[in-house]
């Protein structure tokens, strides 16, 4: 119980981060007043792309990540110029979430570096690397409370074999006890015995 606890509070923030994230970003409508112009982008490009755009978001807010990602993925596939930036930061956003049944922060991390890196110029770059840190501090975190946890789960082994050694050796204290009683027991009763042969000399 207490370990569950532990765990939904290591990734309450990140629940707030994803949807804040996602609110903040604007990935529907920046910055897109250039694409008309920009050949050899068309019009129709434009509108397939914002329409996976929109369908990956759209998904993302139902909880629908697995779709979400595959519309991310194709948008990353077909329009990597223009929406490349776009397609990474969704699917960090996505493998950052913890109520993504396959939730990995490294995976995360390597899609918001992919975005850093291979758009410099992104307006998701500050936000990127945000959840670079953010994510690193996490499994940092993590890392440490498993280690205290094994520390624990070691000591309580360790307390059950010393309680263990201790009923065994009080076990033992108990049989010597006995062992002498019986012996102290039989001398009892061999003592008049021996006097009795002796008072029958003559």
């Amino acid at each position: 119980m207490g370990r569950k606890y532990s765990r939904q509070r290591k990734h309450f923030f990140l629940y707030i981060a994803c949807w804040m994230s996602l609110l903040i970003a604007g990935t529907g409508c920046v910055p897109y007043y250039n694409l008309y112009n920009d050949e050899p982008f068309s019009y129709h490009q434009y509108s397939e792309a914002n329409q996976l755009l929109l369908q990956a978001k759209l998904s993302f807010s139902s909880g629908d990540f697995l779709t979400s990602l595959k519309k991310s993925q194709e948008m990353l596939n077909r329009f990597p110029q223009k929406y490349g930036e776009h397609a990474l930061y969704m699917m960090g956003l996505i493998y950052a979430n913890p109520e993504y049944t396959y939730v990995n922060y490294e995976i995360s991390i390597h899609f918001f570096k992919k975005l850093v890196n291979e758009y410099p110029e992104s307006v998701f770059k500050e936000k990127a690397n945000i959840w670079i840190w953010l994510l690193n501090q996490n499994m940092d975190y993590a890392k440490k409370v498993d280690k205290k946890n094994k520390r624990i789960d070691f000591l309580k082994n360790e307390l059950k074999t010393d309680k263990k050694q201790i009923i065994n050796l009080q076990n033992q204290i108990k049989r010597l006890k006995e062992i002498d009683l019986g012996i102290e027991k039989k001398k009892r009763e061999a003592l008049p015995v021996i006097e009795q042969k002796d008072d029958e000399r003559p």
